[in-house]
């Protein structure tokens, strides 16, 4: 069998079974069978990861849903739904088989599924077009049997099969007529085939799963109940930590400071490992249907009136980096030295007055509406407060704007009703998976973390489909080095610091979900000691 495992992949197999060597205090006893599990979350709007990115759907979707393959510890690629597959020679099909398996409600996973959930997810995903673009047509020759064919070898076709990013769904219950983005199904009576079913979803509160008895996998999961809470504030998160309410807090968004405290307190374990593969990167999200942000060179002022390095000293203490385009350093397609915008507020001002965007009497220039998220606030409360007074300087009137919920953030946002927002977005380990979708003008959709933005370069699209189909290693890498120096010329967007990822948990935790993809893989490995 064929494991579509090519040369880029092989070095992120190197690269993260040496980040992943570390070793840390964790559960030891053998596995443990029933407890519950305290999870926090910002808050989500939809349990289907197939119409949302993120942690916010893909942490209680990955446990509802499964998909076809598993990316493990040592960024393997497992079998998971499939049981097996196989790649041509040609590279232009992939042909799974699939495990005997059932949905919640006792109905059989069949092919038929499969072939529903790749044309789902590639019509509603945020990326799901740079995923699946190249998906030509699906056979499912037998129940069990299903063929993707492909119209150009896609390196990274495999790691976007997992239920993160291609929930297998119940055919049955969505192709029903109604919009999948919309379906009532996506967070009322959710039926998936994976290892948890939904007992409760009440939208802004918390979720409840169950362990599903029928699993496809014997003996697993090994927890009895997962209950997942919104937890928006960060004091609050902080204290339901401290005072044990919390087992679990993936990518929780702490000051530096306290998760420096919590290191010392017995009984908890914090680490940065559990989103390597996710790497995500902050960026400055400017509407380029908007002026005066449709000019690159105000658009590159912007960019030399910030000073990103005390950016990542504010939030993260110096751990993190600078941007440097749209691809992670973890990424092993990244390569160095991109060129920059250096800090220099004379020169902003200056390419301002030559944009045409001088100061009025009363030292204006112009403004801007900048919306802030509701996720990490101790990342992204202190950016557009520093944002808005580096701005100010310059004579730009930046007004906050923060949003009640997730919803009413990603509404604007989606919606394209927003003049700038801070925002982040995962890189995943492909380009093709978190790349792509920011900078392709076919991409150009009304859903979150797609290119809401407005680019649209022909010779960036020419760049990003040469290196999309590139088997070679290093001919990819340098034309993603193209991309990555494209990006930062036309300030595509405006590239903050690479995001550092805090987990906090406790050490009666046994097998902690710190793959690679960290809170956004299933958990049925997970359990609880007494």
């Amino acid at each position: 069998m064929h494991r579509m495992l090519g040369g880029g992949l092989r070095r992120l197999l190197t690269l993260f079974l040496i980040l992943l060597a570390g070793s840390f205090s964790m559960a030891s006893a053998e596995p443990r069978e029933g407890g519950t599990l305290k999870v926090f979350s910002s808050g989500w709007r939809t349990l289907n990861p197939a119409v949302q990115s993120g942690a916010s759907a893909g942490v209680p979707g990955s446990q509802i849903f499964a998909g076809l393959v598993e990316v493990r510890d040592n960024f393997e690629i497992t079998p998971y739904g499939a049981e097996s597959w196989e790649l041509s020679d040609d590279k232009m099909s992939v042909t799974f088989k699939l495990r005997e398996a059932k949905f919640h409600d006792g109905e059989p996973v069949t092919s038929e599924d499969v072939k529903f959930s790749l044309f789902a997810a590639r019509d509603n995903h945020p990326f799901g077009t740079v995923m699946f673009g190249r998906i030509k047509d699906v056979e499912t020759p037998a129940p069990d049997t299903v063929v993707f064919n492909l119209t150009e070898p896609t390196p990274g076709l495999m790691l976007s099969l997992q239920p993160l990013l291609m929930p297998i769904l119940p055919k049955h219950i969505y192709d029903d007529g109604q919009e999948l983005k919309t379906h009532l199904r996506n967070n009322e009576n959710v039926i998936g085939s994976g290892p948890f079913k939904l007992v409760e979803n009440t939208i802004g509160e918390r979720i409840v799963l169950e362990k599903n008895e029928g699993f496809f996998i014997e003996g697993r999961p090994y927890l009895d109940r997962i209950v997942i809470t919104a937890v928006s504030d960060q004091l609050t998160r902080l204290l339901m930590i401290e005072n044990g309410e919390l087992d679990y807090a993936p990518n929780v968004g702490l000051r530096y400071t306290d998760a420096d405290r919590l290191e010392k307190k017995e009984g908890l374990i914090v680490t940065s490992r559990g989103f390597e593969a996710l790497a995500a990167v902050a960026y400055l999200e400017l509407n380029l249907r908007k002026e005066p942000f449709t000019d690159v060179n105000v658009r590159r002022a912007l960019a030399h009136a910030l000073d990103r390095e005390l950016m990542n000293q504010i939030v993260f203490g110096g751990r993190s980096r600078v941007g440097e385009g749209p691809l992670h350093s973890n990424n092993p397609l990244f390569t160095p030295g991109a060129p920059a915008y250096e800090f220099d507020m004379e020169k902003a001002a200056a390419m301002l007055d030559e944009a045409g965007l001088t100061a009025g009497a009363d030292g204006k220039r112009f403004g801007f509406v900048l919306d802030i998220p509701t996720w990490a606030p101790h990342m992204w409360v202190p950016f557009a407060e520093y944002i808005q007074a580096q701005y100010s300087k310059l004579g730009i009137d930046v007004e906050l704007r923060r949003a009640p919920d997730f919803g009413t953030w990603a509404g604007r946002v989606a919606s394209w009703e927003y003049d700038a927002t801070v925002n982040g977005s995962f890189n995943y380990p492909d380009p093709t998976i978190g790349v792509e979708r920011h900078l392709r003008c076919d991409n150009i959709r009304n859903v979150t973390w797609s290119n809401t933005q407005g680019y649209c370069d022909p010779e960036m699209d020419e760049i990003l489909a040469k290196a999309a189909v590139e088997t070679d290693f290093e001919t990819r890498r340098a034309l993603y080095d193209q991309v990555q120096r494209k990006a930062m010329e036309d300030v595509a967007l405006l590239y903050l610091v690479q995001e550092y990822s805090t987990t906090v948990y406790t050490t009666k935790l046994g097998n902690p979900p710190l793959s690679p993809f960290g809170a956004l893989a299933p958990y049925y490995d997970v359990y609880l000691e007494d």
